[in-house]
């Protein structure tokens, strides 16, 4: 019995031991982080808070290496993986820029916040708070108008914002673009045969022969779809990106270790939601093509979740004072985080000189 014991109490030790550790190495890099992220230029602007947004409080992080620069608020993907935490990512346009992120309803900490009285997730809803964001943020940063980026599924969410309230935005970009589940599948579906087909790729023929063609329309099988025919094809440098992302999250100086489980909870209950949703939504080719703001979008050229083929058909159909779609060759679904220089080259050249009015400072 006393060598048990003295078994388990080594054994107690040991995890106690393995806990601080990781705990004290978790702390070094959030000091190392917040370091190395920290703004220090004289009319830089660094703030991070709670807002109230329609009744409700929610995350947004105001950073800029001089608060003069035009402004952009960015709307995150996912839906529901809120990009706060991921602070490394968005440091090279902090210089250009405002940057302005926004945990919306359903995500990081704006979820975490809620707690039980957690709201029913619509892209009204959605687009009406985007809104109130938008107004606070150029009120706040006396801005006359601001720029509107969104990432997958936030394209989507802008393109809403923008029809609504054209006033409040001196230009949108769209990346990693949602143009429609149902013709995304079709592109994916066909992608898959025809490589499996070339390469006699038997299993990967068997699977799409037992899944069958698309349109999948719950998240059972939306999901076997993803696993068959979209995964296999992730370029490397996205990979590298989520993977990135995964490591940071849990050493992000902005979020406690509860935190971090709230923050994985909310991307879990608001992706159920909002795919769901998605995937009953309209063809925006079909709908929403008359823009009163003018209208960028930046693809890379190999995204496999949102094709830039549906991409580049659908701007063809768009009407807007401006319009332009942007490639960058061999990026991803993630080309802002990954090629950040060429999206920033972008950003300059095209979205910003467009938003840019005669006599008007932005």
């Amino acid at each position: 019995m006393k060598i048990i014991r003295r078994v388990l109490l080594a054994l107690v030790v040991l995890v106690v031991l393995v806990v601080v550790a990781a705990l004290s190495y978790r702390a070094m890099r959030q000091h190392r982080i917040a370091n190395e992220v920290k703004i220090t230029s004289p009319n830089g602007i660094d703030e991070a808070k709670f807002i109230e947004v329609n009744g409700a409080e929610e995350w947004i992080t105001i950073r800029g290496d001089n608060k003069d620069n035009p402004v952009i608020l960015f709307l995150h993907g996912g839906p529901s993986e809120a990009n706060s935490p991921f602070v490394e990512f968005y440091t090279p346009f902090e210089k250009d820029f405002v940057f302005v992120q926004w945990d919306q309803p359903g995500a990081g900490k704006t979820y975490i916040r809620a707690g039980s009285h957690q709201p029913k997730l619509t892209i009204e809803s959605m687009a009406a708070d985007g809104i109130a964001v938008a107004e606070y943020v150029k009120n706040e940063l006396r801005k006359p108008t601001i720029i509107l980026i969104g990432q997958d599924w936030g394209g989507m969410l802008g393109l809403r914002m923008i029809e609504q309230r054209p006033d409040l935005f001196a230009a949108f970009a769209g990346t990693g673009q949602i143009v429609g589940m149902l013709g995304t599948q079709d592109v994916l579906y066909q992608y898959a045969l025809s490589h499996a087909t070339a390469s006699r790729d038997q299993k990967m023929l068997d699977a799409l022969k037992q899944l069958g063609p698309p349109p999948y329309d719950t998240l059972e099988r939306y999901g076997q779809f993803q696993e068959c025919c979209r995964n296999p094809f992730w370029p490397p440098d996205d990979v590298a990106g989520i993977n990135r992302m995964r490591g940071l999250l849990v050493v992000s100086p902005s979020l406690s270790i509860a935190e971090v489980s709230g923050w994985i909870k909310g991307l879990r209950t608001g992706e159920r939601e909002l795919d769901t949703m998605l995937m009953t939504m309209e063809d925006l080719r079909k709908a929403h093509t008359a823009f009163s703001v003018p209208v960028f979008f930046i693809q890379g050229g190999d995204d496999n979740v949102t094709p830039t083929s549906l991409v580049a058909d659908y701007i063809s159909k768009i009407q807007a004072p401006a319009k332009k779609l942007d490639i960058v060759p061999g990026a991803g679904h993630f080309v802002m985080w990954t090629h950040a220089a060429e999206f920033l080259n972008f950003l300059r050249e095209d979205v910003r000189s467009a938003s840019i009015k005669p006599g008007v400072a932005n």
